[in-house]
């Protein structure tokens, strides 16, 4: 039998009027979910301590308003969190949340001066050759509840309710109130502890409807362009991260289009020439070399750009410890202020444990990748599986071995992949890391590590290797870039049909198959509320995000390292990614909950690897036209090839390196503005006096004697 939870002492049907939307033109924005306990159930020491009297308390403490009400089967406890536009100025004012300026009323306050700080009035002329943005747009700072400032911040929401803060805002302070310690006036609960301990079912923002349908008519539509995204207001709704993620995944869309001409223009030369080794592959890789290094400049360049214009630049400079993070409370060295500490000592021995472990699955990875290669070797004729992977059709001979042994790499490598990266989760917590950026950045460096290794040895070994153990295919049919081509081809597309269908098909099934039995039989169905259908939706968390960049990341990867063997892959990297970006907004629109805001400066250490892959990507392709094919350098020496590949290889990386010179990764306009917007800030927000010179020219009027004496007597 179930019972209410001693916590919840009446319960309500109709609840009276609530007139807090008609005030304040919103209304909650967050939930925790609690489970009723049955009346003999023995409960968990963490559980009885952080029990939902205990946790109500907490929050109404902190001055956050809550509302209680069952779910359907009366299983579970629902409290919708909100809190009041006071109570959020209050946070806004402690942690300095970044708001953005309103340009009207910035430029009449920094025309108005203040005499009384000494600040002269600013007078900027909105015409200048450098830039075209207007002096006032695009400016950030902190915010304060100086009643002086209230004007300058910018206002949301339905006419005459406006406030400072989008519901993105919102979201963020109130968590930053939970997470808050007490003596700051907080709630100081760490949620995914409380989850953990099944203190807490679940937590999550909810959905404001109306913002959402105006947001997906605009974005999910089959017929937009890569590049033709709401990138504002999907950062206005889900959060500066995912919203960059989204300008990334367009960005790298459309720089696809050039490659994949070219690609498919090679392909036809190939058809041409009757051999996948055509004399023009060489040409094809150091093009696609220049792309990556073109690609990757205006990409930085487009970061700058979204950077200032979503206020994020210094962001990880100013970022908050993670609530995970585990240390020691003392005292800082610094300011005196009360501070988490965590042993550099200890992590440095937590790292090191890591990568050896790291290392003993790359291992693994390599023994498994051998273990194909030797099963290929004993498929060949003359061999003894010889005959298990070969049919026969009209009296000749098709071999299986390599079609077999590379669809058995594509498997190896999605199934290494999805087992590597829980355990890679499971270390990079255990190492313990301060901010959500450090977090994310070693996980990216652990997931690296080991895909790169899984995702491509086999392909290394193709190119470099095989010819010299159990060799290649005729040179007639393209002898090592032919197997190549079958490899990279066969373990590529089984990657991307996979990644669509875990991604996008099996989840939508299985969410399909779970509302069906919250309906039931249709027999005294349920009736779900708004906040219960919000909770059976699919969970879209910075794990997501991460798995997304992933996916992405080894697929360019795949069109960069080896693409003179395979020149469609840029191609059906396109045709994906044209879906990809469909598939991704309508799962986090349709298909899931809203995830928890956060905020992103770039996209972190994915940078780093991608220019990685774009210098190895030189290496490899120049390697693969000199040593792997048997066209322009076919009756050369090995020494020649060497000296060759040398040659190719560093002119090509000097060129990269000129070009990555010679393109500014930020736009003179952006740091003219992140200029003007520390003056502005410092004058505005600081009221930083004035460096008045005129001030020193006044002792001119001063009378002063000027008598010279002989001397000192």
């Amino acid at each position: 039998m179930k019972v209410a939870t001693p916590d919840v002492k009446l319960q309500v049907k109709n609840w009276p009027l609530d007139k807090f939307k008609e005030r304040h033109g919103y209304n909650y924005d967050y939930v925790f979910v609690f489970k009723v306990h049955d009346e003999t159930s023995k409960l968990s020491e963490a559980q009885t301590l952080f029990s939902m009297r205990t946790i109500l308390q907490r929050l109404a403490g902190a001055g956050l308003e809550t509302k209680l009400f069952y779910s359907s089967t009366r299983d579970l406890v629902f409290c919708k969190i909100r809190a009041s536009l006071q109570r959020l100025c209050k946070e806004a004012d402690r942690i300095d949340h970044k708001l953005e300026f309103d340009p009207k009323e910035l430029k009449e306050l920094a025309e108005a001066g203040n005499k009384e700080r000494g600040i002269a009035p600013i007078i900027i002329s909105e015409e200048s050759y450098v830039t075209k943005r207007s002096p006032y747009q695009n400016i950030f700072g902190k915010y304060d509840m100086d009643e002086r400032l209230q004007r300058v911040y910018k206002k949301y929401g339905p006419a005459g309710k406006q406030i400072p803060f989008r519901g993105v805002d919102r979201i963020k302070l109130i968590n930053s109130i939970i997470h808050a310690h007490t003596g700051d006036g907080g709630c100081h609960l760490n949620v995914q502890m409380l989850q953990m301990k099944d203190c807490l079912v679940t937590s999550f923002p909810l959905h404001n409807f109306e913002e959402r349908d105006r947001l997906n008519e605009k974005w999910i539509k089959w017929s937009s362009l890569p590049w033709d995204q709401p990138y504002s207001e999907i950062k206005d709704y889900y959060g500066e991260k995912v919203g960059l993620y989204f300008v990334w995944l367009g960005h790298y869309t459309t720089w696809l289009i050039a490659p994949s001409i070219v690609g498919t223009a090679m392909l036809v030369d190939i058809m041409a020439e009757g051999t996948v080794d055509a004399r023009l592959l060489g040409l094809f890789g150091i093009f696609m070399a220049l792309w990556g290094t073109f690609y990757l400049e205006y990409w930085k360049r487009r970061n700058a750009v979204v950077r200032l214009e979503w206020g994020m630049d210094g962001y990880e400079d100013e970022e908050k410890d993670r609530a995970e993070f585990e240390g020691t409370e003392v005292s800082s060295p610094i300011d005196g202020k009360s501070m988490r500490y965590f042993s550099p000592e200890k992590r440095s021995k937590r790292v090191l444990a890591s990568l050896l472990f790291i290392f003993a699955l790359i291992l693994l990875v390599i023994g498994a990748v051998t273990a194909i290669f030797v099963f290929r070797f004993f498929a060949q004729k003359d061999q003894p599986l010889y005959s298990y992977t070969t049919i026969t059709y009209n009296g000749k001979d098709i071999p299986l071995a390599s079609p077999i042994a590379s669809t058995l790499n594509a498997i190896q490598i999605q199934v290494m992949n999805g087992l590597y990266m829980t355990i890679a989760v499971r270390l990079n917590n255990f190492e313990n890391h301060r901010t959500d950026t450090q977090y994310e950045d070693n996980l990216i460096a652990k997931a690296f590590l080991f895909q790169f290794v899984n995702s491509y040895a086999s392909l290394f070994y193709i190119a470099f290797i095989k010819v010299y153990v159990n060799g290649c295919t005729d040179d007639n049919q393209g002898g090592c870039i032919y197997d190549l081509m079958i490899a990279l081809g066969i373990i590529f597309g089984l990657r991307l049909t996979s990644g669509n269908f875990f991604e996008a098909v099996l989840p939508y099934l299985q969410r399909r198959c779970k509302r069906r039995r919250l309906d039931g039989d249709g027999v005294g169905r349920r009736v779900l509320s708004s906040v219960e259908k919000q909770m059976a939706l699919g969970i879209y968390d910075d794990m997501a995000v991460f798995a997304d960049y992933n996916e992405m990341i080894i697929q360019f990867g795949y069109i960069t390292l080896f693409v003179i063997s395979f020149p469609l892959a840029p191609f059906l990297a396109l045709l994906n990614n044209y879906f990809e970006i469909r598939i991704d907004a309508f799962k986090l629109a349709k298909e899931s909950r809203r995830p928890n805001p956060k905020g992103a400066e770039d996209i972190g250490t994915w940078m780093t690897i991608l220019e990685i892959l774009g210098v190895i990507s030189v290496i490899t392709n120049v390697a693969a036209a000199v040593f792997t094919s048997h066209t322009t350098f076919h009756d050369t020496s090995e020494e020649t090839k060497l000296l060759a590949f040398v040659c190719i290889e560093h002119a090509v990386l000097i060129v990269k390196y000129m070009l990555t010179l010679i393109v500014d990764d930020v736009p003179e306009d952006v740091q003219l503005q992140l200029d003007r917007t520390k003056f502005l800030v410092d004058k505005i927000v600081y009221q930083i006096q004035d460096d008045d010179d005129d001030e020193l020219t006044k002792g001119n009027k001063i009378k002063v004697d000027l008598t010279v004496f002989d001397d000192d007597e």
